[in-house]
């Protein structure tokens, strides 16, 4: 069966290169002259530049039960990340045969200090496989972020969009809907690539992406590996293999709505091999009265009948968001609900706990999807939590500066399997409640300066979770990302 999958996997990246090159050979030589004679553009090579720095100090990470992963738990951590990425892209438009594109892009990254609250970036781990203890771990790493090549179709196919097939191939980036499942394909908390907030990659491992569109209605088609260490932050367990598809309908005012699906073809972990997702996303401004407000939402299900036990889990968000323009500061107030299930403490041969998958950073910044500063990011992931998230964003009378205040209260979804570890029950659904202040100065369209404080308080709940620490557990952090 495994071989089965492997092949299928093959067949459908062969036939995606195969139809990416026949569309470019049929245009060419559909009656159009020579690119070269007929003086098309000459290719055009562009080359950028990212690099990103960040330092912290957190108290009483898990509210005073310490850090995970070494031989010690410290309670307080500090610790300094710092990536470098060089990056080419090719566009050569041709005078009747579409665009070819494609790019390249290197990331080399270290981390030093203390690590994160999960001792995944640390120097001393310990070895889950064998009980030992792994001492003095390179946290450096050097690797091939992105490395693909796509052909878009101009306008040589009457029938659909100027550009309205897209096929590509290779390590890309891809992200499904607002990021809530899909979007990340690199893990990057682990010992190997030993970098944990900065998450300069995010290029899936291997992808055979088809895009095709006519408004108003749009469509992808996608086969997306992820790294190796996809299954387990600290020792990997090989790629997941999803094939699936996301059908769109777009209007330029209003938004957009979509239906999608995908499916777990092949994986290493027993709960996810045949998993499927089955999804609506949308996001928009529909009230023409309205301009300002943004209302988005989304609502997913998992589904794996062959797994032990069968997963039957879902997700969901709300959010409506609303802009002041004409007020001093420019004021953008937000609010999002957001619910991922837990699984029941019962005997049904079910597991409901919401199999976080691929969420992570997005161009919306910070809140999505990590939700908090402290408890997203460094106490738990996204299962058997509920969020409610209040967000205000201010621009100061300072040219290029911003600050964005957060508060998140969050909940178990199922207080049943809650407490760490032990997968019992704690006394309460209050988990815990964050406020994060963000502090932003952008002199130049290049560099960004950054000041983050976050204290998270524990509920009751929360305290059983750590086995009755009660901390506050707070981080401040300063980074700076440079961009060319």
């Amino acid at each position: 069966m495994k071989r089965s999958k492997k092949h299928i996997i093959k067949k459908l990246q062969f036939c995606c290169l195969t139809l990416a090159t026949t569309g470019f050979c049929l245009c060419a030589a559909a009656g159009y002259p020579n690119t070269a004679a007929a003086g098309t553009d000459n290719p055009q090579i562009d080359y950028g530049l990212t690099a990103g720095f960040s330092t912290m100090s957190m108290n009483n990470t898990h509210f005073g039960l310490g850090q995970f992963g070494v031989t010690y738990y410290p309670k307080d951590i500090a610790r300094s990340e710092g990536y470098l990425a060089p990056s080419a892209t090719l566009i050569w438009n041709t005078l009747n045969s579409g665009t070819i594109y494609g790019g390249v892009r290197a990331v080399g990254s270290m981390t030093k200090g203390s690590g994160d609250s999960w001792g995944l970036t640390v120097g001393e781990h310990h070895d889950y496989t064998s009980g030992g203890v792994m001492v003095g771990e390179n946290m450096s790493y050097l690797n091939i972020d992105k490395l693909y090549v796509g052909w878009r179709s101009g306008d040589v196919i009457s029938f659909l969009d100027k550009d309205g097939l897209d096929l590509s191939v290779g390590k890309q980036n891809y992200q499904l809907g607002d990021g809530m499942v899909l979007v990340d394909g690199d893990n990057e908390a682990n010992q190997r690539k030993g970098i944990y907030w900065l998450d300069p990659r995010q290029g899936w491992n291997n992808t055979a992406i088809v895009r095709v569109k006519s408004l108003p209605f749009q469509a992808e088609f996608f086969y997306l590996q992820s790294d190796s260490d996809g299954g387990n932050p600290v020792v990997g367990y090989g790629s997941d293999n999803i094939v699936g598809g996301n059908l769109e309908l777009f209007d330029k005012k209003f938004g957009k709505v979509g239906f999608s699906y995908f499916k777990d073809v092949s994986s290493a972990i027993p709960m996810r091999d045949g998993l499927s997702v089955t999804g609506w996303h949308g996001r928009g401004n529909p009230f023409s009265a309205l301009p300002n407000l943004e209302l988005a939402g989304e609502i997913d299900y998992e589904k794996n009948m062959n797994s032990n036990p069968v997963r039957d889990a879902m997700a969901w968000f709300g959010e409506a968001k609303y802009s002041l323009p004409d007020l001093p500061w420019h004021p953008t107030l937000g609010y999002r609900y957001s619910s991922f299930s837990g699984d029941k403490a019962s005997t049904t041969g079910v597991d409901e706990s919401w199999d976080p998958l691929y969420y992570g950073s997005t161009s919306r910044g910070f809140g999505y999807w990590y939700q908090g500063i402290v408890v997203g990011t460094y106490e738990t992931l996204l299962s058997n939590l509920n969020t409610h998230f209040v967000n205000l964003t201010l621009m100061p009378p300072v040219q290029g500066s911003w600050m964005k205040i957060f508060y998140y209260d969050y909940t178990f979804n199922d207080p049943s399997t809650a407490q760490l570890f032990t997968n019992s029950a704690v006394s309460s659904n209050k988990f815990a409640t964050e406020w994060d202040v963000i502090l932003g100065y952008s002199p130049t369209p290049k560099v960004d300066y950054m000041a983050v404080y976050g204290l998270a308080r524990p509920g009751q709940g929360g305290i059983d979770r750590v086995f009755g620490n009660n901390k506050n557990a707070n981080i401040i952090q300063f980074t700076l990302l440079y961009h060319l």
